[in-house]
């Protein structure tokens, strides 16, 4: 009786994933945490219940993730960064894991003064930050206001310089439209290749369940957006001055951000460098993991 009863559990199992294929993008995504040496914890800051990832060791690296994005987009890189420093990844208040409440303030100033909450309740003083897009954003202008506790900054592709040549996405968003919102299934293929030069290879089945999520938050990410932008302020008015160590990297093919956006960054910040990566587009860290962590790595070194 074990071999039907094992092909009677590898057909259940089969089944399900293509039924019900959420517990098991929650296996994969618990799985590759593990790999990286992660563990899952939260922490309660105004009145948010924020959910992280965080393991390694060494020094504290905290990691900001981009609009619509969780702190699984750094999943892979941590893998690379584990054995040199500790990594602490959480999804944005209104993100991910973490709480979403439809009557806070998720303004720049608000999520900058929770980043900050945040970073005490952890006990971290002072620590390397990296941010990509929208989070990068936020960590651009989070060193500005807290340049004390931000021993080094990493910009990913990140939001904020304006004078930089229009990108394919930003230029839709002129036209009152955003690209990065997820209404059906087609839009999240679409999103991926705007985002990718090569994705990561991720089953038809998993790609339904993170496009199901992307629906479900379209319209709270939608006011998200709104808050955090409404107001923007260009970093070419706000790191003239920035007196932070900082590497600035980006894919010579980002299509949501224009690549022109990294040389005006390395003007603007006196004594930064530069990383830019062939073939690559906005989120480099899952295109080029590898890459990505060394360059950091060497950054680091040199310090």
């Amino acid at each position: 009786m074990i071999v039907p009863l094992l092909a009677a559990g590898a057909t259940l199992l089969v089944a399900g994933y293509f039924v019900a294929p959420e517990p098991y993008v929650h296996a994969a995504l618990k799985l590759q945490r593990r790999l990286a040496g992660l563990k899952t914890r939260a922490v309660v800051v105004d009145d948010h219940r924020i959910v992280y990832s965080d393991g390694g060791h060494g020094e504290p690296l905290l990691m900001l993730h981009g609009f619509g994005a969780t702190r699984d987009n750094y999943v892979l890189l941590a893998r690379e960064l584990t054995p040199h420093l500790r990594v602490i990844t959480p999804d944005l208040p209104g993100y991910g894991d973490s709480e979403q409440r439809p009557d806070a303030d998720y303004s720049l100033d608000a999520q900058l003064a929770r980043i900050d909450a945040f970073a005490t309740a952890l006990g971290l003083t002072r620590f390397h930050l990296a941010g990509n897009s929208m989070g990068g954003y936020l960590a651009g202008h989070y060193a500005r206001q807290y340049p004390q506790r931000v021993q080094s900054l990493w910009l990913i592709a990140p939001a904020g310089v304006t004078t930089a040549a229009p990108s394919e996405v930003l230029a839709a968003i002129a036209r009152g439209e955003n690209p990065l919102l997820v209404r059906d299934e087609r839009d999240f293929d679409r999103i991926i290749d705007l985002c990718f030069v090569h994705p990561p290879y991720t089953p038809q089945q998993f790609r339904k369940v993170f496009a199901r999520r992307s629906m479900k938050n379209a319209a709270f990410h939608t006011a998200l957006f709104g808050q955090m932008f409404a107001a923007a302020i260009p970093f070419e008015s706000s790191l003239q001055s920035l007196s932070v160590r900082t590497l600035i990297t980006w894919g010579e093919r980002d299509r949501i951000l224009d690549v022109s956006g990294a040389s005006i960054l390395h003007t603007l910040i006196p004594g930064s460098e530069l990383h830019l990566m062939p073939d690559t587009g906005h989120v480099p860290m899952m295109e080029k993991p590898r890459e990505t962590a060394a360059r950091f790595l060497d950054f680091q070194r040199a310090g």
